[in-house]
């Protein structure tokens, strides 16, 4: 009979194993396959924000830069025609190979065979794009003693423990199973696939086939089966009445356990508890849950250490730790689960019937951590807002106290050192007095004061309740709207007074036509005596200085014959050197005066712009070889034709290069460049000479300025270069700048349009700028 029962407890026994293990296993396997699809949903979230980078980027919506920092872990962003070129053994080839498979198949996400993951997606144009990203990058940390494999059927990625791959079983979407290693080792396998296809996201957790609570079991059936049957006998006949009570009162605690368990599950919390000897956490179901466990019962400080995130690790242990000692805890932390949270551990000790019991809840804060995130990005953006804007803005509470401020605000009123949070409204219109050259109500708004600050500034206030009883205090600038009504009434008070001018005048407007004609008649004379001057001189004063260069430059060159005393060769250059810069002079001065009386016109045609700089450059090389000035034309090649005056540029050019060989030292460097800048030709002369002081930059331009008052140096001249330079500029339809920095050189520059010359010189008769 004992035999008999021994059996039969032995059977049934074995059999409650046995179910316990296959409920175990399937629970595993369930969250496995969770645990998968996760996986699988994060590589798909990652592929589509990566799809719409790619869509970003060749549509030219927004720079990479800006697409670089919205798709972390993506290395590459490449054409698969690009990617195919790229060399055999490496990344980008490998990925490009992969991508090629996968576009054949009619699949986007694949893994490449250096273990990356290759996501290929169609541009707008129809071109195939493919973006590349470390396949650590887009999976999830793995846990000691798991793995995670990522299967596009010709390659595979793994990561976690390595010594799980042996165990690893190919399955297909949506499939787990256990495969079994060596001796008693297994492990769990569980598969999802990428939407899209070509991918598989598999999670491997190690199972083994016996394992310490199967042991512990075994012991517990081994003593169950060897008690003596007499002992079960014996305490089945003497069990009291009171003992029958404590059960039934066990029952319904544990009854009662289930239920707080369920409840607590529902609500998104667990409880824990410190165990006797203060060595252990005792965690609910519920709880390992929220840490990314499974399971229930005891757990070590170092092991429930593990299940936070690594940021947190140190602050929570010593948290838990220190807790023994105050009595409370209460802490915020993020945990390494397959899908991250945020968790708060709360708990204190309480004295209950049994003594002391140190414990608390778990809750899960992760929508609360995501509502405080948003509402302080939300804050960031209005606060970035607010310092933006250009006008003064301040909040105050239902008790007009001071609670915010933008830089606007103290700078204007000079309150940089005396805003403070919880200044009175009051104390501020006094500190601001200082500030405040001129106040006034706005004539439409009573809660609206017009303010001229020290700055010069005029400012807007506008004071506005807020629905809580507070204040917001707005100034916009309306500097220019003051100004111009103060100029409105200005010129209303002009118009007046001129209007009573002119009803004094009326009487004297027969006089003043009267004189106005003479006036007419004696400038109509004037401007013809004062052409029919430079028609003279354009013949008188050219064609003696021409015989005296002829000659002179005759008897310098001894064409005829040795003059007999060297001095006489010297004083016939000097006499060429000075007629022929007499004849600049007199050519300068009347072609400025053309250009003032409106006679001097171009006539632009189609031509090559560098023409007339390199007839410019090899007509006075000889002068800068002869000061041993090196002389440089960098031309760009390909530049487009221009219409444009050529005898014009090459005067332009000439008229630059002569004043930067006369303010530049032997042994320097002047460089002509020729450069195509957007719609313009621009010709820029750059000597390395003395400069030329800022101060006297602007006037340069002008009819008969030079820069006077040189240290030790006179240069001749009319001062006419630069201005007849900016004449035939502003002709074409350009202009002429100069920049210099006195000591290292300057650099002189006009541009031309290169369609623009023809409509500015359509307006003048066509004719030779002689």
């Amino acid at each position: 009979m004992v035999v008999a029962i021994m059996l039969l407890l032995a059977i049934a026994l074995g059999l409650k194993a046995w179910e316990e293990r296959q409920s175990a296993d399937a629970a595993l396997l369930a969250a496995l396959q969770g645990e998968a699809r996760a996986i699988a949903g994060r590589i798909e979230g990652r592929a589509e924000t990566a799809e719409t980078a790619i869509r970003l980027i060749t549509s030219g919506a927004t720079s990479r830069s800006a697409i670089a920092a919205a798709t972390p872990g993506v290395d590459a962003v490449v054409s698969l025609t690009d990617a195919m070129k790229a060399p055999n053994g490496s990344r980008l080839r490998a990925a490009a190979d992969a991508g090629s498979q996968l576009a054949s198949a009619g699949q986007r996400v694949g893994i490449s065979e250096q273990g990356d993951i290759v996501l290929v997606t169609e541009a707008d144009s129809g071109a195939k794009m493919i973006a590349l990203a470390p396949a650590g990058t887009w999976i999830p940390p793995v846990m000691d003693g798991r793995q995670i494999v990522l299967d596009s059927g010709s390659q595979s990625f793994s990561s976690g423990d390595p010594s799980l791959t042996p165990l690893y079983l190919p399955l297909a979407a949506g499939a787990s199973a256990f495969a079994r290693g060596e001796g008693l080792s297994r492990a769990a396998t569980a598969c999802a696939g990428v939407s899209g296809g070509g991918l598989l996201a598999c999670a491997v957790v190690p199972s083994p086939l016996l394992t310490v609570d199967d042991l512990v079991r075994l012991l517990i059936f081994g003593l169950l089966i060897s008690a003596p049957i007499l002992a079960i006998v014996g305490l089945m006949n003497h069990l009291s009445a009171e003992q029958s009570r404590e059960l039934a009162a066990a029952a319904r605690e544990n009854d009662s356990e289930h239920i707080v368990s369920a409840v607590m599950r529902g609500s998104l919390s667990g409880y824990w508890e410190w165990t006797p000897h203060l060595m252990a956490l005792d965690l609910s179901e519920a709880a390992c849950e929220l840490f990314g466990m499974s399971g229930s019962g005891e757990l070590s400080i170092a092991t429930l250490v593990q299940q936070v995130h690594s940021e947190d690790r140190q602050r929570f242990g010593d948290a838990i730790k220190r807790s023994r000692t105050i009595g409370w805890i209460q802490i915020s932390v993020r945990t390494v689960a397959a899908t991250p949270r945020w968790i708060e551990m709360r708990g204190a000790t309480t004295e209950t019937a049994k003594g002391p019991r140190f414990g608390g809840i778990v809750l899960d804060i992760t929508d609360r951590k995501q509502s405080e995130e948003r509402t302080r990005a939300a804050e960031r953006r209005l606060r970035n807002a607010i310092e933006g804007f250009n006008g003064p803005f301040a909040l105050w509470d239902n008790r007009k106290r001071l609670l915010y401020w933008n830089r606007a605000f103290a700078f204007d009123f000079g309150l940089e050192d005396t805003l403070r949070p919880g200044m009175a409204h009051d104390t501020m219109i006094i500190a601001r007095a200082g500030a405040v050259l001129s106040e006034r109500q706005s004539a439409d708004d009573e809660h609206t004061n017009l303010l001229c600050v020290q700055n010069g500034r005029w400012l807007k206030m506008v004071e506005r309740p807020t629905p809580d009883g507070g204040l917001i205090t707005v100034g916009v600038d309306v500097t220019e709207n003051v100004r111009n009504e103060d100029e409105l009434k200005r010129q209303k008070d002009r118009m007046r007074k001129a209007v009573l001018d002119l009803e004094r005048s009326e009487g004297r407007a027969g006089e003043l036509a009267r004189k106005y004609s003479e006036e007419k008649t004696r400038a109509e004379y004037a401007a013809s005596s004062k052409s029919a001057f430079l028609a003279n001189m354009s013949h008188e004063l050219r064609t003696p200085l021409n015989a005296i260069n002829g000659f002179s430059e005759i008897l310098a060159h001894e064409l005829y014959g040795p003059l007999g005393d060297a001095r006489y060769k010297g004083y016939a250059a000097d006499i060429l050197t000075s007629g022929q810069h007499l004849l600049d002079m007199i050519n300068d001065i009347l072609d400025m005066a053309k250009i003032e009386a409106g006679k001097m016109t171009i006539n632009p045609q189609p031509i090559d712009p560098v023409d007339p700089v390199d007839a410019a450059v090899r007509m006075i090389r000889r002068k800068a070889g002869d000061k041993d000035i090196e002389l440089v034309l960098d031309a760009q090649p390909g530049l487009p034709e221009i219409d444009a005056d050529h005898r014009a540029i090459r005067q332009m050019v000439l008229n630059l290069v002569s004043n930067a060989i006369k303010f530049t030292d032997a042994g320097g460097t002047i460089t002509v460049s020729v450069q195509q800048q957007g719609p313009e030709i621009r010709v820029a002369v750059t000597d390395t000479g003395i400069g030329i002081p800022a101060e006297d930059l602007p006037r340069l331009a002008q009819p008969f300025e030079q820069v006077s008052g040189s240290r030790d140096r006179n240069y001749e001249g009319t001062g006419l270069g630069l201005a007849l330079t900016k004449s035939f500029a502003e002709m074409h339809g350009g202009r002429m700048s100069i920049s210099s920095i006195q000591g290292e050189g300057t650099t002189v520059a006009f541009t031309l349009p290169i369609d623009g010359a023809s409509s500015v010189a359509d307006a003048f008769p066509s004719r030779d700028v002689a």
